[in-house]
């Protein structure tokens, strides 16, 4: 009987092949792009779970009169375990890039030489204890004495040698910018990080560094430049706990000779993610999911209008089936195994196409490694899901034929009416769906050109591609600065060079007791400041002029201009101030002011918010200056051909491995809008995949309508109805849920757009012409889907369709 039923259900899949086809694939994209849009948010849900003991970790905050703030200092948690019993244990770790990168240099037995980037942790030996991770390889006393001891997960030991028999093998770090190497024994292997975790991107650690930056009593970095953590014992009342700390002042060594008091509070670990600030970074799982599943949804109601069409199709089927003593099991049986063929085989090809473009997907950089088996457990599971849902609509029709006596369901065609309002419905919330992609595709790009344009002081798209930044920083450099400034200068192609401390990151900050003026207050001598070494010919190349006074001359190396921020806190006219700075050196520099600039971004890690333009003051660039960056424009033509020439010239004088820096304006400003381009790539690309299913869809639609009333049309096309007439009838539908589909989906659009857009300090306007153009561009796109298959039936010989009937 199951043969029989197998039969009758690819029989029919293939009788109506097209249908089947465009209903299978666009159920197997979509499901295909929600297990990959709820994998983030899944990941996200699991954070740091796979790590042991998850629930007793605890991150240590400090409450300061700011408020509560995560916790730095290296030798707070332990002082903590030590005043309290309930701490069963401590540790603090450092992950302060670039010290803890390591270009690795190995060679084989055969003289072959690779390099592999690495990233090591900071710590101490308890640090395998505190997060359960197993010594695989190595002495366990001797890592916890040996200097410099480097610890290699499994997954790093297959990279770089292959084999997890590595203790005493070495690698050199190679470090260009400080013009150092240094030989790493490896001194164990330890099993891999729990995935899913804080810790997963790292190599490996460095047990009892001997790196000045982290372990000079003398660096600040010593005390706090540190993850700290503690364990409380199991039982323990964490709120209590933390009852009792707020009674208590936590003293412990926060510099060589400073002993810091401080009010310390507990946070779990399992909380990382809700303790961070909030933002528009924080809802990117929730609007992946969103996106992810209105993929699915378009897809599901292709699948669901073909699968009810093809039942409703059969009632008459049933009928006779009934006639001939079959049961509603038997009707079941037979309508479950036509659906569940067809999701089977869409579950397939989505196993297929998540094969095919995961290692693309990998590529993307993410805070998370994507785990292929675990989007396949996911596709099993909504797999799963899907054949019940299925079953559970079976079950459904066959309750709505069971209530048709068998003369209705012969004769009676009002269930096919109800199923034809059914797909218009769906339809229509397609329509609304592809409406909100389109949308919000257009304005993500809108909203994105405007951080740009903010970024990059309003410069022009030339002059973004044609301005670039060239890192010189670093010891190896230093001795050929002077060479590749005369090679700029003296190259034909190169309109403008400028030196610049800073380069085009913005500008760095000083903190208090860096800067001063005559009459400066308390409150004032708290601000923090930003500043700017350049030349002045960079005021040229991002378009600035004063507002007031003037620029300084190159051979001024006493003069310096403000912004107008600067300005107003200063609280006078500044054009003639002194203003003493303190950056490199250990003594104050003085400068005078001659010159007021408008407000520009001058705080790029914190670009997004009322913080972005902080007071800045520009200098001339130093001559003994630590850092140097050129600031090149180049003409149009070169500006393909200057990276690589450029490149390959610094390549000469240090490895081939270590990275060079050249970006573009454009590129650097891409830097920080990383957010909003992957959500512009990722909503534009799967707008194009949700239209093409809903396009789809409504061709497959408006076929089987017209197929269905051919007979109708010849009557009409008889009496005297012209094509223009019959084209008017079928499209009437589509108009009306078009604008149906508009009146939903503009004022949810509006919604999402103003939620999403209050977490920029600069938005968009949200005007009237782009929803136009929207409804414009989508009746253009489903006019083209549907005419020339309208077109073909209102042009048909009546006589032929008569004929056929």
């Amino acid at each position: 009987m199951l043969k029989h039923y197998l039969k009758i259900a690819i029989r029919n899949l293939l009788k109506y092949k097209q249908q089947s086809l465009i209903s299978i694939i666009g159920l197997a994209v979509g499901v295909t792009c929600f297990a990959f849009c709820s994998y983030t948010l899944r990941t996200s849900m699991a954070w740091e779970r796979s790590i042991t003991d998850i629930d007793r970790i605890c991150i240590l905050y400090s409450e300061t009169e700011q408020g509560s703030e995560i916790c730095y200092e290296h030798y707070a948690p332990y002082a903590l375990a030590k005043a309290f019993p309930e701490i069963e244990s401590a540790i603090a770790y450092s992950n302060i890039g670039p010290y803890t990168d390591k270009l690795c240099e190995i060679t084989a037995a055969d003289g072959t030489v690779s390099y592999f980037n690495e990233v090591f942790l900071f710590s101490e030996p308890g640090f395998l204890d505190f997060f359960d991770i197993r010594l695989i390889n190595g002495n366990e006393k001797n890592i916890q004495q040996i200097p410099n001891a480097i610890l290699v997960t499994e997954k790093t030991a297959y990279k770089l040698f292959g084999t997890l028999d590595i203790v005493g093998k070495t690698f050199t770090n190679i470090d260009d910018f400080n013009d150092q190497k240094e030989v790493f024994t490896i001194q164990g292997v330890i099993e891999d990080f729990p995935v899913q975790s804080s810790l997963e991107r790292y190599s490996g650690i460095e047990l009892n560094t001997t790196n000045p930056a982290i372990a000079d009593p003398e660096s600040s970095m010593h005390y706090n430049g540190y993850s700290s953590y503690v364990k409380i014992k199991p039982g323990i009342n964490l709120f209590q706990l933390n009852k009792k700390l707020a009674n208590y002042s936590l003293e412990y060594l926060r510099g060589k000779d400073a002993i810091a008091e401080l009010k310390v509070q507990l946070k779990p670990l399992t909380l990382r993610r809700e303790l961070f600030l909030k933002g528009k970074f924080d809802s990117a799982e929730l609007i992946f999911f969103a996106i992810g599943a209105l993929v699915l949804l378009t897809a599901l109601f292709n699948y669901v209008i073909f699968i009810i069409g093809r039942m409703m199709n059969r009632i008459r089927e049933c009928g006779i089936r009934q006639v001939n003593g079959a049961e509603k099991w038997s009707l079941f049986t037979l309508l479950f195994t036509e659906a569940a063929i067809a999701f089977i085989v869409a579950c397939f090809l989505s196993f297929i196409i998540t094969e095919l473009i995961t290692p693309y997907i990998s590529n993307i950089q993410l805070y998370y490694t994507l785990n292929r088996s675990f989007i396949f457990k996911l596709l099993i599971q909504y797999s799963f899901v899907g054949l019940i849902l299925i079953a559970l609509l079976c079950l459904g029709v066959i309750g709505k034929i069971g209530k048709f006596s068998i003369i209705e369901s012969l004769f009676n065609d009002k269930t096919i009416r109800r199923h034809s309002i059914l797909r218009h419905l769906f339809i229509s919330i397609q329509l609304v769906i592809c409406f909100l992609f389109l949308g919000m595709t257009w304005f993500v790009l809108q909203q994105s050109k405007l951080l740009e344009s903010r970024l990059t002081a309003g410069l022009s798209e030339a002059d973004k591609t044609t301005l670039f930044e060239v890192s010189l920083n670093g010891d190896k450099f230093v001795p050929i600065r002077q060479d590749m400034l005369r090679k700029f200068e003296q190259n034909p192609k190169i309109k403008t060079v400028c030196r610049n401390a800073m380069g085009l990151s913005g500008a760095w900050q000083l903190g208090e007791g860096r800067f001063s003026w005559d009459g400066i207050t308390e409150q004032e001598a708290k601000t923090t400041l930003s500043h700017v070494y350049t030349d002045p010919s960079y005021f040229d190349l991002i378009n600035q002029k004063p507002v007031k006074g003037r620029l300084y001359k190159p051979e001024e190396t006493d003069k310096a201009i403000i912004n107008e921020s600067l300005a107003r806190l200063l609280n006078r006219d500044p054009i003639g101030m002194q203003i003493s700075v303190r950056y490199w050196g250990k003594e104050m520099t003085s400068y005078q002011i001659v010159g007021i600039l408008p407000d520009a971004i001058s705080n790029l890690n914190d670009w997004n918010s009322s913080q972005s333009v902080l007071p800045c003051i520009y200098m001339p660039f130093p001559e003994n200056s630590v850092n140097m960056s050129c600031l090149v424009k180049v003409s149009p033509e070169y500006r393909k051909d200057f990276p690589a020439e450029v490149k390959a010239e610094l390549y000469k004088f240090v490895n081939q491995a270590t990275p060079i820096y050249i970006n573009s304006m454009k590129e650097q400003a891409g830097f920080y809008l990383n957010y909003e381009q992957n959500l512009f790539r990722l909503i534009s690309i799967l707008s194009i995949v949700c239209i093409l299913i809903s396009l789809l869809g409504i061709y497959a639609s408006v076929t089987l309508s017209t197929e269905r009333r051919k007979k109708e049309v010849a009557i009409r096309k008889i009496n005297g109805a012209t094509p223009q007439t019959i084209l008017f009838m079928f499209c009437k539908s589509s108009i009306l849920q078009l604008f149906i589909s508009a009146a939903i989906a503009f004022p949810l659009l509006i919604m999402i757009l103003t939620s999403w857009l209050q977490h920029y300090t600069v938005r968009i306007p949200i005007g009237v012409i782009p929803f136009i153009i929207l409804f414009i561009l989508m009746v253009i796109v489903v006019a083209a889907t549907i005419i020339w298959q309208i077109k073909r039936i209102a042009n048909l010989n009546p006589a032929e369709i008569i004929k056929t009937e």
